[in-house]
Parts: structure tokens; sequence; C-alpha cells
């Protein structure tokens, strides 16, 4: 609370502070507030809940937190962040009959209110439109696709504004310290520095209104005429309008009124990410918190680490926590690793399962393509490098099969592969790209597309594959990116982590014992089958026996033309000192794996 706000107090009223003694000064006309009632007024707010202090930044009532403004409260608020839509949906509501303004118009509507530059409110800022000390009843959280919002808030800092939107957005909320200006930042030099400052204003903003209001919504859902978005716009009317409210109306109003779509995207995540990736990552993690998807290719491993507001210094303020700032300095860990991968991604893409389903859990580099193939005939070919035992079992499928190998083995495998399909890719670029080839684009290249899925689903990312690739060739890629994987003082170090802790990249590297079993309950451990790789036919043979399934145990998906379970040329892939760092870092893998299928190792020995 300010010397402002309280001289408001006295100035309007202040009657629902009635039992503090506040002391106007009644010799000018400031509404000056005495010393003493400042201390009265600071000790009564420090009383309430620390949550109060979110409302306490808001013009939403909040009776609990003896927040009320001025007179009764009234009608909605509806925010986010500048650029979102908010003249379209007030002129929408207007639409429909309602007396509802945004912030460019000179009064608040009786109805409600679409306004971005009301939703965080700080008593020393000046609010660059009206102004109303009567406070609105209830608020809701207005989203736009943040790679068309960023990039629409960006193009200059002015914009169409009559006002400088952007030291209206500094006077409330921690954007830290940038050079942009209204001056300056139109020149080309400063396009990062824009992008930057609206990235941080769409955490910013969205963060802090997210905190009081009652629902979100997005824009691109109001444009496709989504259901529950329409149910809130319709619940609003009826709540708050005088007059009928009609869907078919709406539908109408709606349809073909919001160019959203006729807006170039112009920028991405990689983009965003390189210019401040903890906010690039805060972006992601609300987009996702309301419902909707980033791709896979695009999200970054702090995703899943989530992020801290709050105020400091009376500015709105957020953070990744320490442990995702650091997620990329410090050495490489099974536990970072799987948390940062988003591993929940697999029981979003299930589909139905029940109880007569085996399914296998996909180990990559054991065998785990020929595993799902085999089992296709119990109901489903599912082939997830990011589905463990536990989530399968856990969403109905009757039973699961594991299949093991030697961890170095594993990754010497995966490493032989990505060199196969990389140098594949090559070959058909240049076959396509040949002058006298006659053949068809469209039919080699699908043939390469399907090849690729069918061989290695899921087990590298696009985009952590062109991450990777910009860095690492595949001519050194099995020495120099494990060396950096290991090294913190590997220049390389941050990138290798940034690939391989992306969902579903490499996905040789995801631990047995601490992803792939871990988490199964005593009955769960009874419905789960381990078999080895190297006698991958014969123990499926014993499965199938087992559990009155008639597999078909042939199959027999790939063969590399160099066992990767040969020492000698594992030694071939990796140095020494990374085959002993990868022992070391699985070695509960190893164990588990001698355990179970320690005949292989003499099978190994004998081929060599």
């Amino acid at each position: 609370m300010t010397w402002r706000l309280f001289s408001l107090l006295c100035i309007l009223g202040a009657e629902r502070y009635a039992e503090t003694e506040i002391t106007c000064d009644d010799d000018t006309d400031s509404g000056a507030v005495s010393d003493a009632s400042l201390l009265q007024m600071n000790l009564k707010l420090n009383s309430l809940p620390p949550a109060c202090r979110i409302w306490q930044h808001t013009y939403i009532l909040n009776a609990p937190c003896e927040h009320f403004g001025l007179g009764q409260a009234a009608g909605f608020l509806v925010s986010g962040a500048s650029r979102s839509g908010s003249r379209f949906l007030s002129r929408l509501f207007q639409g429909l009959g309602m007396n509802v303004s945004d912030h460019s118009d000179s009064a608040r509507g009786a109805d409600g209110a679409v306004s971005w530059v009301h939703g965080l409110h700080r008593s020393s800022c000046t609010v660059p439109s009206w102004q109303s000390p009567r406070f609105f009843s209830k608020a809701f959280l207005l989203l736009r696709d943040p790679l068309k919002q960023i990039p629409s808030r960006a193009r200059s800092i002015r914009s169409t504004e009559d006002f400088d939107w952007l030291e209206f957005a500094r006077c409330a909320a921690d954007f830290g310290p940038t050079t942009a200006t209204a001056d300056t930042a139109d020149t080309a030099d400063m396009a990062d520095d824009r992008l930057r400052l609206a990235l941080k204003h769409y955490v910013l903003q969205n963060s802090f209104v997210e905190k009081y209001a009652e629902k979100s919504f997005w824009l691109e859902d109001l444009d496709a005429h989504h259901p529950a978005t329409l149910d809130i716009i319709l619940g609003l009317c009826e709540e708050f309008a005088s007059t009928a409210c009609n869907e078919v109306k709406l539908r109408t109003l709606i349809s073909g009124a919001l160019p959203i779509d006729s807006e170039p995207l112009g920028v991405g995540w990689p983009q965003l990410a390189f210019i401040d990736r903890p906010f690039a990552a805060m972006a992601q993690i609300l987009t996702r918190r309301h419902g909707k998807d980033v791709a896979v290719d695009d999200q970054l491993p702090e995703m899943a680490w989530g992020f801290d507001c709050d105020f400091h210094n009376d500015l709105w303020s957020c953070a990744l926590p320490p442990e995702a700032g650091s997620l990329l300095d410090r050495s490489f860990s099974l536990q970072d690793m799987i948390r940062s991968k988003d591993t929940a991604l697999c029981a979003k893409k299930l589909p139905p399962l029940n109880g007569s389903m085996v399914l296998s859990v996909s180990v990559a580099r054991t065998g785990s393509e020929t595993l799902s193939r085999m089992l296709e005939s119990t109901g489903l070919n599912l082939h997830d490098h990011q589905c463990n035992a536990h989530t399968l079992l856990e969403h109905g499928a009757g039973h699961v099969i594991v299949s093991l190998r030697h961890p170095v083995s594993r990754i010497v495998s995966g490493m032989q592969w990505h060199t196969h399909v990389y140098n594949m890719t090559l070959a058909i670029g240049a076959f396509l790209n040949s002058s006298s080839s006659k053949l068809s684009i469209a039919g080699a290249t699908g043939a390469h597309n399907e090849q690729s899925e069918r061989s290695d689903r899921g087990q590298f990312s696009h985009g952590a594959y062109d991450l990777q690739h910009k860095v690492f060739s595949f001519d050194d890629f099995n020495h120099s990116y494990v060396d950096a994987l290991r090294n913190t003082s590997d220049p390389n170090h941050r990138i290798a982590l940034d690939v391989q802790y992306r969902p579903y990249s490499n996905s040789v590297f995801m631990p047995v014992v601490d992803f792939y079993i871990k988490g199964l309950t005593n009955e769960e451990r009874g419905r789960v089958s381990f078999v080895c790789t190297c006698t991958l036919k014969e123990d499926m043979d014993r499965v199938s026996n087992e559990l009155n399934l008639n597999l078909d145990t042939e199959i027999l998906t790939h063969e590399s033309v160099s066992s990767s379970d040969d020492p000698e040329v594992q030694l071939q892939w990796l140095s020494q000192r990374n085959i002993d760092w990868i022992r070391e870092i699985y070695a509960a893998d190893e164990a588990f794996y001698l355990q179970h299928c320690s005949h292989c190792e003499s099978i190994a020995n004998q081929a060599a």
C-alpha cells in the first residue's frame, strides 16, 4: 500500500476500514494521510494471509482478504497479456448486447471489461486508461498462442497503442535490466530485445492473472467455436447481460471476424529459447498448464521442473527453481534425465487398454520393436520408449514383457543405428537431387520415412536430432557426444545435456531399473516377464507358452552386421574411459541384466 492509495481512501472515503482510524490532513486537498494512520493500515494489511497479497494487486472483490474497492462490486474482468485479442473480445460482448469495455475505451463498462492493463494493479502506477474504484466480482484469463502473441507484441514498443505499454508493464512486473525503450526498440539490432520483452510480458502477466482468475480460455478456441470456451462466454452473458443471450448469434459474430491465422508466426521456440531460455521454458509451462500442447520437438527439458512467481520489491517476478536453472551445467544424472524427459507423455498418448492385452516395454535397442510386433496379435502394437511397466499395467494392460541387454551394448547399438539412419538420409538426399533420377520422389521418401518410423519410432525427436547434428558430426559422434555428456568441463556439455534430456531423444540412455521397472507394486511384479535380447526367440517361446499365447516368434526386424555385444566392436565406438563411465552410471542395470541374462555374456564371448 502506498501514499497514493491512502490519499484516495481519504478523498473517496474509507468505510471498509472504519475500524482503523485513518487521519486525513484537512488543511489541503491532497488527501494526505498521517504517519500514524499509515502505520495502522500497514499493520492491518500485514495481518492478512500471505495469499491476500495477490488480491491487493487486483481490481477483483475478495471479502476474506478485505479487498472491496468502493461501492458494490459488479461485472467481470477478462485479462491476460497484451495483444491476446482483448479488443476483439470486448466487441464480441458488445455484439451480444452487453456494456463491456476494453482499455482503450473512455470508461468502464457496466457489465464488465476486457483489459490487459487492469490485470495487474500497483497503486504507484498510473493506469493509461479509465479508472474506477468499483471492483469486479470475478475474473477470467484470456490466452493466445505464444508463438502468435509474442511476435505480435514485439513488433514495436508502442505499436498501435497510444501509450508506452512496456513502461506501464514494467511498473508492476520485474522485467530485469533492458536497453529497449520506445525510442530505440524499433531498430533492427533490437529485434531480439523486443522479443525478450514480449516473452517476459507473456509469462509475467499471464502467470499473475491465473492466480486469481476463475477459469482460462484461449483466443484460438474461441475462433474454433470450442464448446467449453463458448460456454464461458455464454455464461458471462447470461449472468451479467440485461438482454437475452443467443448462441447462434455468438457463433455468427465469431465466424470470420478474427483474422488470427493471417499473421505469420515469425518466431519459433528455438529462437525464443536462444533469446531467453528460462522465460521460454516458463512460457511453455504456462501453455501446457492451460491445456495446450507444446510440440515434442520443441519442449525444453526445464519444462518438467515448473517455475515460481512472487512479489519482490513490490514487483511481480517469476523464475525457474534453482535446480532447473543449473540443469545443463551439472553432471549428467539419470534422475535429471528421467524427470526432464516428461515421461508422463506416455500416459497421455495411450489408447484404451484391457486386461487381455500383453504389451512390451520398449527398452530401446533390446529388440523392442521385434517384441511389439510379436505381441500385436494380443490387441496392440505399442512401441513407445517413454512408457514403463508400471504405467502400462496401471492403465489396464494384463501383462507386460521387458527385454534386457547390457547397457553398453544398448548404447553402442543406438549409435550404430543413428549412424546408419544418417548415412541413409545422405544417400537418399543425393539420389533425390540427382538430375538423372526418374523415380518418384514421393515414393522414395515415403519408403525411407516408413523404414525410419518402423525401426526407430520414438527414439530420437527431430528437434533434438537437428540440435545434436549442428554440434556433433556422425564421424566422431560416438566419442564426442559421450565425452560431452560425461565431462562437465567439455565446451559442448550443455548442448549434450540439452539433447539428451529432451523427450524421446536418444532413448538408449533410459535406464531399466530406475525407469522401465521403477514403481512396480508387488502385485504388478507378478505380471511382468523378463526376456533377454541374446535369446529373444527362445525366451519369447517360453513366455508364449506360460501365458497361453500363440505368438509368431520367428519375427526379426533388425540385425546389425557387427554385434554391439562384442567387446572389440564396442571399443570401435566408445573409448574405454567412456565404457567405464557408462558401467558406473548404469551399475544397477548391469547387475539386473546379469541376474536375468548372465548366459548372454558367454554367448557374446564365443561370438568374439
